[in-house]
């Protein structure tokens, strides 16, 4: 009897998750850490829990219930739900390439599965391994697609201000159209409650198809983004090293608050934009190679650009660097390199 319970418990949780761990291996940007896999993971178990008091009838999706609300409503708030713990990514701005938003999407319906199957296994031990199989194969990987398709379309929508120098905040407004589609998708898995294996084979065949090309789309996108982008910047950091300033909009906004600066201010502003620049380029360059590994002595000499970047904002004082901050000609997307840099070096 254990050992069926055992059975039951590893098939309804441990399939959606394997799945994640493989679109992570398949990611050739390696962007993904296991910790960061892990809090993707926590924000849909946290959804998934947040969804249950509200009402425990809208996570039937067994199909064991035959009801309207499980069949029709409770799709839409269950999206919502995993939606708004996606909204709180893009807003902080851990995602940046679509192929990142890809895997954490599928990682935060991959939480929510896991609670919501570990729900029923506890409300219901006296049922078959086969509903256990219906629910770890079919409704699990269901959850994670839905999402992905969600971040997917949200990155979509939110990717040229995403890479725009002074391009908006993160719109919730974005997430609209990937909401409405995950929740069709989510409503139509759940209108044959009569049939749960042939929806399970369905789903089996025809998510990993979609998550892929998903992936591969994203992977060639990436990879033209930052070629693109790191082109840019490196002439922006040959300009600032012969003495001149970028000849677009930004630097030329710079160049004034630099007339209009001490020399000594003046210094540091230069300072601390060729530094930013450098570790900007440094960090596509990374990107670009995608092992997510750096050279010998490399992590030191990034540590003491790192460190020197703070001490020349220090420097700057918080007036002096607010007005220079305005006028930086970096996007959220850079910042977001940015910090994957850092976190790279700090790893090391």
């Amino acid at each position: 009897m254990i050992a069926f319970e055992l059975t039951d418990w590893l098939i309804a949780l441990i399939p959606v998750l394997l799945m994640a761990a493989l679109f992570v291996w398949l990611d050739v940007f390696k962007l993904m850490s296991p910790w960061e896999m892990a809090a993707c993971l926590l924000l849909g178990m946290v959804a998934a829990l947040l969804a249950w008091p509200i009402s425990g009838r809208m996570l039937d999706t067994l199909p064991m219930g035959y009801s309207f609300y499980s069949r029709i409503v409770a799709p839409w708030i269950e999206e919502a739900l995993k939606g708004f713990a996606l909204a709180m990514l893009f807003m902080a701005n851990r995602i940046g390439f679509k192929i990142d938003a890809i895997i954490c999407g599928f990682a935060i319906g991959a939480g929510f599965s896991v609670i919501e199957n570990i729900f029923y296994l506890a409300r219901f031990p006296e049922l078959t391994t086969a509903v256990w199989l219906v629910r770890g194969l079919g409704t699990a990987i269901m959850h994670g697609t839905t999402t992905a398709i969600l971040a997917t379309i949200t990155h979509e929508l939110a990717e040229r201000s995403l890479r725009r120098v002074g391009g908006k905040t993160f719109n919730p407004l974005w997430m609209l159209p990937g909401y409405v589609v995950a929740s069709l998708v989510h409503t139509a898995f759940n209108q044959f409650p009569a049939h749960p294996s042939e929806v399970m084979i369905i789903t089996l065949v025809v998510a990993p198809i979609v998550l892929i090309g998903l992936m591969r789309f994203g992977e060639g996108e990436t990879h033209k983004w930052l070629v693109e982008e790191s082109e840019s910047h490196r002439q922006w950091l040959e300009e600032w090293r012969t003495g001149g300033f970028p000849a677009d909009a930004s630097g030329q906004r710079i160049a004034a608050l630099v007339a209009r600066s001490s020399p000594a201010e003046a210094a540091l502003i230069r300072e601390y934009c060729m530094l930013k620049t450098e570790l900007v380029v440094t960090a596509e360059v990374e990107l670009l190679d995608r092992d997510r590994k750096l050279d010998a002595g490399q992590d030191e000499r990034l540590r003491a650009a790192f460190k020197k970047l703070a001490e020349t904002r220090i420097a700057l004082g918080k007036a002096g660097f607010a007005a220079l901050s305005r006028l930086l000609p970096f996007s959220r997307n850079d910042e977001w390199e940015l910090a994957e840099l850092k976190e790279l070096v700090d790893r090391d």
